[in-house]
């Protein structure tokens, strides 16, 4: 019995050492590409997708779990013209990958954004089971969604999937990106210093699956602190949107079924068309302006159009991607249209309806509050905007040099429409502005009521030294009827004269049918009769000062010459009837105009 004991261990030990020595005969043919690369052909095709090959494979010796290849092909998920894996003989193990590290040059990878296998690529996660430390060169990303796929070149990628420092330099979407930090948590926890430029922000918001506005070229800066579900991102002073900068805090939650974004964000010196862009207004675009190819497009499209009101659309379907709040302070703006110096904005997004609890400008003197609902889930989309104006300086309003001094005024308005042309040509509210200390050219108020005689006086004045002539009460009101805004009316009252405008603007066309009439207060010589009228467009406005009555009257003055010449010049004699407006009953009718809308 003792023999064949010694018997079976002899020939145990036979078989088992012919088998290490067949092991070790077959680790050692497999170092040749002759051995290794058919080897690995028929391993891809048992358990490789139909028609995966390599065209050169062998492992490197001693380190026989080294494989080194050349020409990979794994149709629909992996490229690459060189790659060199570690094996991991415990990878069957949880949380341990069958490589334990991967290196590629020069290739590409499909990663099915849903995170899950299947559908012609593996997930995230998949990935993460592969390899563990990737060692990445000139490989591209092919990130697929259910409705398109899109590129990411990655130049660079050095680091573990799972923890441990990480590295990654890429670009896609018009945008580059370089990533310095630590990853842990099979990639689920990444922090560090991140830098993001492109062109245009919205293209790579989208990329990540997120919704953001366009905006001009940019450089943000950021530390990140990405966990599971939540995203952490500091933005650093140093980032730049066109020529303005931003700082803040912006906080991802992931654990709904739509992100959840709060931001918190401030600018020290914003370039109004910087956020001009945002909103679709293609304004600035100046020579040493920082523009992107959106905004030059919109500034064409403008420049070339006859129109006043942008002719712009906005995508409400941006807004599925993302919920939350966003609240911005500007503390200085310049390059604006109304000379806006100071801005906060507050926003609130849920579902296609954005609410805006707070829209403030500052100007130089007083500011503007409004508060807007946008209600994109309807088709076409409804808008509720209501605001006051506080002690507005006329300057800041385009008046200037007609008026000056403080306005105050109030607007409440809908609108229908996903454009800003639709929303304007369906206008229904009221709007009032009112001022207690205006002011009124002199020149203007002579002029407006074609009186020639003290018009002629007023023309030699400089910039500098202009003759005003203070207002008992300025008021307007505008009922906005389906885009047609119709004054009813506005009114100057001055010492000298009394100035009445009349009409409509039709905002769905952008005519403009309004009458100036000044009635003076005292005699005057050379003196018009009729109004003058305002035609022409919006963007192209045209003034006719000669009216039918007008012309009779200086037919009347030729009629008269003939006879004798000084009678010529009765028809101009202003007998100066005029009465003062009642300034407490306009004043309390412009301020509570807007209220009835409410």
């Amino acid at each position: 019995m003792r023999s064949g004991l010694v018997t079976f261990f002899k020939i145990a030990g036979w078989v088992i050492g012919i088998i290490l020595l067949a092991f070790l005969l077959f680790m050692l043919a497999m170092t040749q590409p002759r051995f290794g690369t058919p080897t690995a052909n028929w391993l891809l095709g048992l358990f490789g997708p139909d028609e995966s090959r390599v065209e050169s494979a062998h492992t490197r010796f001693p380190a026989i779990l080294v494989v080194e290849g050349e020409g990979l092909s794994v149709p629909g998920r992996v490229e690459a013209s060189r790659i060199e894996a570690q094996l991991n003989p415990l990878g069957f193990l949880p949380f341990m990958s069958w490589l334990s590290y991967l290196e590629a040059e020069n290739g590409s990878v499909r990663i099915e954004d849903n995170g899950k296998g299947g559908g012609g690529g593996p997930g995230l996660d998949d990935v993460r089971g592969i390899v563990d430390e990737v060692r990445l060169s000139s490989v591209r990303l092919d990130v697929v969604r259910p409705e398109e796929t899109r590129e990411i070149q990655i130049e660079m990628a050095r680091g573990s999937l799972r923890s441990g420092d990480f590295m990654l330099e890429a670009s896609g979407a018009d945008s580059t990106l370089s990533f310095d930090g630590e990853a842990s948590g099979a990639l689920s926890e990444l922090a560090g210093a991140l830098v993001i430029t492109g062109e245009n922000f919205s293209d790579i918001a989208e990329l990540v699956g997120l919704a953001a506005p366009d905006t001009p070229p940019y450089e943000m800066r950021l530390n990140i602190d990405i966990g599971p579900d939540t995203w952490s991102l500091d933005v650093e002073p140093e980032t730049r949107i066109g020529d303005s900068d931003l700082a803040g805090e912006i906080e991802v939650q992931l654990g709904e079924e739509t992100p959840v974004v709060h931001a918190d964000l401030r600018s020290s010196s914003l370039d109004a068309d910087d956020l001009g862009i945002v909103f679709g207004i293609p304004i600035g675009v100046g020579e040493d302006e920082t523009v992107g190819e959106r905004q030059q497009k919109a500034r064409s499209a403008y420049e070339s159009s006859d129109r006043l009101i942008p002719d712009v659309e906005i995508d409400f379907s941006r807004l599925d991607a993302v919920d939350g709040s966003v609240s911005f302070v500007a503390e200085s703006v310049y390059d604006s249209v109304f000379d806006i110096e100071g801005l906060e904005l507050d926003f609130e997004i849920e579902g296609r309806v954005v609410r805006a609890p707070l829209i403030l400008l500052d100007f130089t003197q007083g500011d503007l509050r409004a508060y807007v609902t946008l209600d994109g889930s309807q088709s076409p989309a409804h808008t509720d905007a209501r605001g006051e104006l506080s002690n507005v300086a006329f300057d800041n309003l385009s008046l200037s040099p007609y008026l000056r001094g403080g306005a105050e005024g109030e607007f409440n308005v809908t609108t229908v429409g996903d454009g800003f042309r639709a929303a304007a040509a369906s206008m229904d509210g009221k709007a009032a502005l009112w001022s207690r200390d205006a002011e009124i050219l002199a020149l203007a108020a002579e002029g407006a009521g074609l009186d020639i005689g003290e018009a002629i006086t007023l023309l030699g004045e400089s910039g500098d030294d202009r003759t005003y002539a203070k207002a008992r009460c300025a008021a307007v009101v505008i009922n906005f009827d389906q885009g047609v805004g119709t004054l009813s009316p506005a009114v100057v009252d001055t010492d000298d004269s009394l100035v009445v405008v009349r009409g409509d603007a039709d905002l769905e066309t952008e005519a403009l049918r309004l009458s100036v009439r000044s009635d003076a207060k005292d005699a005057s010589l050379g003196t018009l009769i009729g109004d003058v009228s305002i035609g022409g467009t919006l963007r192209n406005p045209s003034i006719q000062p000669f009216s039918a009555k007008t012309v009779a009257q200086i037919g009347i003055a030729g009629v008269l010459a003939s006879v004798s010449g000084g009678l010529a010049a009765l028809p101009f004699i202003e007998p100066g009837m005029a009465k003062d407006a009642p300034c407490g009953a306009l004043l309390a009718r412009a301020e509570s105009a807007a209220g009835e809308g409410q």
